[in-house]
């Protein structure tokens, strides 16, 4: 009995160190799953850099958003759920497309990418 505990005490620290071991690969696994994949994404566009720097998003900001994203700032869609996606075109911004479609809700197609727990949609078209 005396030995028991030593024994479980060994047991655990070998179990958190594999998955320690193997947390970057479940990671790097979920990153490329995704690669390359056409998706649909509904949602309402964002001026990513208002967004990100104090939340601002809707009707409210649609003047500014539409103003931000024609200078060319970075463009997103957050959908429904609440996943936000950089919005990019082939190898080249979407903001002239887009712009007028701040705060709007829209459908976009495109190429996911997720890596590092971002996300982008690149080669991206509105769907009618």
């Amino acid at each position: 009995m005396k030995y028991l505990n030593p024994i479980s005490r060994l047991c655990a620290l070998f179990a958190a160190s594999a998955a320690l071991a193997l947390a970057p690969l479940a990671a790097r696994a979920a990153d490329t799953a995704q690669a390359g994949e056409s998706t649909t994404v509904t949602g309402e566009v964002l001026d990513m850099a208002c967004y990100l720097d104090h939340g601002a998003h809707g009707e409210k900001h649609a003047d500014c958003a539409k103003m931000c994203i024609s200078s060319g700032l970075p463009v997103g869609i957050k959908s429904a759920d609440g996943t936000v996606y950089l919005l990019i075109g082939e190898h080249k911004p979407a903001n002239a497309m887009l712009a007028d479609y701040a705060a709007k809700t829209i459908t976009v197609r495109g190429k996911l990418v997720s890596r590092d727990g971002m996300h982008l949609l690149e080669n991206i078209e509105i769907v009618k």
